[in-house]
């Protein structure tokens, strides 16, 4: 019988099989919403056994669905971190540069808007993911700022309280989420991401820049 064969993704290399199972908690979770998506689509997508997905994730489905997300946005904040760890340049180049990694990455990453989306809309009924979205996403991101803001500061770039205003790393990170937003809601009809980028830019630049830009 079919069922007695062993399954596709079992006979790959395990890095290779989870990201398969990863693809395809995506689709599922794409297509039926967290509530609606089960533990055995995504292992018939994946081609492994309903064991074998709860092997990786024994949490069950918000293991899965944390770690689908992570897939999708742990690359952009690598990315981030590894840009501002060998940035050279000023603390201004470094801010310019983490904002268009955002809004690339915005017009790039559909899965990210497809799991992010998700998270917006059954946040509310499943707090635990809201709680995963701040810990694992919100917060790593907001840390970065404040790191860019303090060495700014420290340079003399930037305004002196620029690491200390409140929510100030918040405002810096929300034109681009907004965006991502906008484009998952509107589609071709979301504002242009250049435009929003270079509005964005000159804003925080008026902001944080210690004295006029001659």
């Amino acid at each position: 019988m079919n069922d007695a064969l062993p399954a596709r993704g079992a006979r790959l290399p395990s890095a290779e099989r989870h990201a398969l199972i990863l693809e395809a908690a995506v689709e599922e979770f794409a297509g039926r919403g967290y509530a609606g998506a089960r533990m055995a689509a995504v292992a018939n997508r994946a081609g492994v056994t309903k064991g074998l997905l709860y092997h990786y994730f024994p949490g069950g489905k918000t293991d899965l669905f944390r770690a689908a997300i992570a897939s999708c946005v742990a690359p952009a904040l690598a990315e981030a971190n590894q840009l501002a760890s060998g940035f050279a340049g000023s603390a201004r180049g470094l801010i310019t540069a983490l904002i268009d990694l955002g809004y690339a990455r915005m017009a790039l990453e559909p899965r990210e808007h497809i799991l992010m989306r998700l998270l917006m809309t059954e946040a509310d009924r499943f707090p635990e993911l809201a709680e995963f979205y701040r810990s694992e996403i919100l917060q790593p991101s907001l840390m970065l700022t404040r790191q860019v803001l303090r060495a700014g500061v420290e340079s003399g770039e930037f305004r002196p309280d620029a690491d200390s205003l409140p929510g100030l790393a918040h405002v810096l990170l929300a034109p681009i989420l907004m965006g991502s937003v906008w484009r998952m809601t509107l589609g071709e009809g979301a504002p242009d991401a250049a435009m929003l980028r270079a509005a964005h830019l000159q804003s925080a630049m008026r902001v944080l820049l210690a004295a006029p830009d001659g």
